[in-house]
């Protein structure tokens, strides 16, 4: 059987540190994000999410990672006209740098692998001048290794594997977590290889519409119409 490699990420416990996020630029390459600081073109292939449950005095708050979903059935591949987006036979998706182009013979120049991703996974890099994503550190697979923001977590709360292994660590988390998995946004039916436990009592439908902070589909810029 082929592998399904994706990520569980039990938010119980997310201290919410943003060690994963910082790793990620470090062995990416990435330059600095900064809410408030646009011009500064930051990358983020993967954020740490604030969702507050509730109105106080009766009120939680969750940290969240987000990553590309690595989808089976990725809308993002089709939406792109180069091509540059394909799926390996692991189930990673990728962009090859050297096929996209930025969309600038679209009308528009609007990027359209970014307002097809329903979760605002796609980062655009203003600097290369190409769309960028989380790769799984496909680079680190290969040789065995852990994605950098699995190694770094504080609270091992991310977990890598093969799905398709039912004796696979990742795997047997997810059955132990019954009813409490969960993935992002399921109406969409792209079949998100990155999974989701949630906290005992936390409300699921509220965590599983968690927005990006940058990117398509978050209160910043949008690709130009």
């Amino acid at each position: 059987m082929k592998k399904r490699y994706g990520l569980l990420v039990d938010i119980d416990y997310c201290v919410g540190c943003g060690i994963c996020v910082i790793a990620c630029k470090m062995e990416n390459g990435l330059a600095p994000s900064y809410k408030n600081m646009l011009e500064a073109k930051g990358v983020s292939w993967n954020q740490v999410i604030s969702v507050s449950d509730g109105i106080y005095p009766n009120l939680s708050i969750y940290t969240v990672p987000s990553h590309c979903n690595h989808c089976k059935d990725a809308p993002c591949i089709p939406s792109c006209p180069k091509e540059a987006i394909y799926k390996r036979m692991d189930g990673i998706t990728l962009i090859a740098k050297d096929k996209c182009n930025a969309c600038e013979d679209q009308p528009g120049q609007i990027k359209l692998c970014m307002p097809a991703c329903p979760y605002g996974a796609i980062q655009f890099n203003e600097k290369q001048k190409v769309a960028e994503v989380c790769t799984f550190c496909v680079h680190r697979v290969e040789v065995g290794q852990e994605p950098a923001c699995v190694r770094a977590c504080l609270g091992r709360c991310l977990t890598f594997g093969d799905f398709n292994d039912p004796k696979s660590e990742v795997s047997l988390k997810a059955k132990k977590a019954g009813k409490r998995l969960f993935v992002f946004q399921a109406e969409k039916k792209t079949h998100p290889a990155v999974k989701y436990i949630a906290p005992k009592g936390a409300g699921i439908s509220l965590l599983a519409k968690v927005k990006p902070v940058y990117g398509y589909g978050s209160e910043f810029p949008k690709p130009t119409m």
